[in-house]
């Protein structure tokens, strides 16, 4: 019957966002809180694994099991929107353009129009457990009230950037490794999925780690993150300051990656399936 549909292809990719999301939302708490400590050495919230770890325990005894779901609600509703679109129209666009990053980078920047005002609350909740305490809801009409209607598109630029590089990095190592590994593990189930997913990873985490660190920054102010804040926490911490959050974000986006599109290859292969079995 030919390529899957674009409203199916969206369908699927829209399942495997959410899903990966929801089972990774608490690593993502803890990498804000992460990016967003007052820690003089920035490389101990980068790449410190025992700094990583006991950031769990700590949470949990100030603030209780909830902190590790704050935001999710609005972390669910912009996966179906802005990662449906992030991973569902790349293929499509591709073969309308002919190039893979090029069409990845349009996606990222149009997805995160769609996604941007939940990722501003997502980390806004996720930064604020008080506010989380009493739902998106008030939470989005006490943001608006603060800034107005354009406090949902704080740091815009930073996610779309961010998106961009996000999804170029995600799927272009992803069919490359896709491509280089099928000789060698003789299969295109599973076992490629995995292999190819977590490849991109690694490369995904890497590349988007600055941008990820402003976004958190401009998006989690209440005055949006002047450029002055930022310069300031530069000097203070050096380099390593973009880098901030580092592990758990690799700790975060591995699984997210692979979970993303091994969800997303099993859903297009079930409604292709219903697709053919329903004539």
């Amino acid at each position: 019957k030919g390529p899957l549909p674009l409203h199916l292809t969206l369908t699927a990719s829209g399942v495997a966002v959410v899903a990966a999301t929801m089972l990774t939302h608490p690593i993502d708490v803890v990498k804000v809180r992460l990016q967003l400590a007052n820690q003089g050495a920035a490389g101990a919230d980068a790449f410190s694994v025992s700094r990583f770890v006991r950031m769990w325990p700590s949470l949990y005894r100030a603030e209780g099991l909830p902190v590790f779901y704050a935001g999710i609600r609005s972390g669910a509703v912009r996966s179906a929107s802005y990662g449906a679109a992030r991973i569902g129209l790349c293929e499509p666009l591709e073969q309308r353009t002919g190039s893979k990053t090029g069409s990845a980078l349009a996606v990222g920047v149009f997805a995160t129009v769609l996604g941007n005002p939940f990722e501003v609350l997502k980390v806004r909740l996720q930064a604020r457990p008080a506010e989380a305490a009493k739902g998106e809801f008030s939470a989005m009409l006490a943001m608006v009230r603060e800034g107005g209607v354009a406090s949902l598109f704080r740091g815009f630029q930073w996610a779309a950037a961010r998106s961009s590089v996000l999804t170029a990095s995600q799927v272009v190592p992803y069919a490359y490794g896709k491509r280089v590994l099928q000789p060698v593990l003789r299969t295109d189930g599973l076992p490629l999925h995995v292999a190819a997913s977590l490849a991109a990873g690694v490369v995904t985490c890497t590349v988007t780690a600055p941008l990820d660190v402003m976004k958190t920054h401009v998006m989690s102010s209440a005055g949006g993150g002047s450029r002055s804040e930022i310069v300031a926490r530069l000097r203070q911490e050096g380099p390593l300051f973009f880098f901030k959050g580092w592990l758990a974000n690799y700790v975060r986006i591995g699984p997210q990656t692979l979970l993303i599109f091994v969800f997303f290859e099993q859903a297009k292969k079930a409604l292709d399936s219903a697709r053919r079995a329903l004539g």
